[in-house]
């Protein structure tokens, strides 16, 4: 059943001959290879087939009338639509291939006549391979650069929320489920008289006497059910003296983790 289904073709080539022998061979070879073939007879018509389907590769003869196939790459080029389309150029044998013309107006290879269709299908088969990585850069590069912007600005919004924080009058702590405090502001260590880094190694238990092991697990639940709760306490300052506080505190899950986030208004301050 699955033998019968019908295969998508390989890619989309144009060919663009004014001669209509050539024009049945080749697009009689790269069909038997897989590939959609359009045929064009000369360049006008091929500026506008590209134009309005651009394809994966075009096949492009040399020696045409009223535009050669020189002038025709020449206009691909110069169109952001079809400039980057691989134009392989075909000559016969007893013409005069401008090799150094040829690249120059943006060919990327040669086929001569008469074909050989194992010629034809490497040269067709290695640049639509090169165009397809040259694609999957473009794309790679593309969301690459949109993941470095994200990150910029998800940065930049993190620095604010830091700078916010940090210059708030209230004590803020993010306390973890044992009780250890993962961040705090500078108004934290400055109303207790420890440094931020000396915060970061402590937990509830070193600055609030009320709070031990049994009732801070009841407080985590209460609040955790609740969401949110206003309690009051009183905390212990690094020289000892305990200052009333009232303590709003949300509770936050952030990557599976789950968090108090204590805002502290102190009732006494020094």
């Amino acid at each position: 059943m699955d033998n019968d289904r019908v295969q998508p073709p390989k890619a989309n080539i144009l060919v663009v001959d004014d001669t209509p022998d050539n024009l049945r061979l080749l697009s009689a070879m790269l069909t038997q290879m897989g590939y959609e073939i359009r045929r064009v007879i000369n360049g006008q018509t091929a500026l506008k087939t590209a134009q309005a389907a651009p394809p994966d590769l075009i096949l492009l003869d040399i020696m045409m009338p009223d535009m050669n196939g020189y002038e025709v790459c020449q206009r691909l080029k110069a169109s952001e639509k079809t400039r980057d389309i691989p134009v392989i150029f075909i000559s016969a044998l007893d013409e005069v291939l401008d090799k150094v013309k040829a690249f120059a107006v943006g060919g990327v290879d040669y086929i001569t006549k008469p074909f050989s269709e194992e010629e034809v299908f490497a040269r067709v088969e290695n640049n639509l391979t090169v165009r397809r990585l040259q694609k999957q850069l473009t794309e790679q590069n593309i969301l690459l650069q949109q993941e470095i912007r994200d990150r910029q600005k998800a940065e930049s919004a993190l620095r604010l929320s830091q700078f916010y924080l940090d210059r708030f009058k209230d004590s803020i702590f993010f306390v973890n489920y044992d009780a250890q405090f993962v961040y705090v502001n500078e108004a934290a260590g400055r109303n207790l008289g420890y440094s931020r880094e000396q915060l970061l190694n402590m937990s509830v238990y070193d600055i609030d006497p009320n709070y031990q092991e049994a009732k801070w697990r009841s407080h985590w639940q209460e609040v955790r059910s609740k969401g949110s709760l206003v309690v009051e306490s009183t905390h212990q300052t690094q020289d000892n003296r305990h200052i009333n506080v009232e303590i709003s505190v949300d509770y936050l899950e952030f990557n599976g983790q789950e968090y108090h986030c204590a805002s502290i208004r102190y009732i006494n301050p020094q």
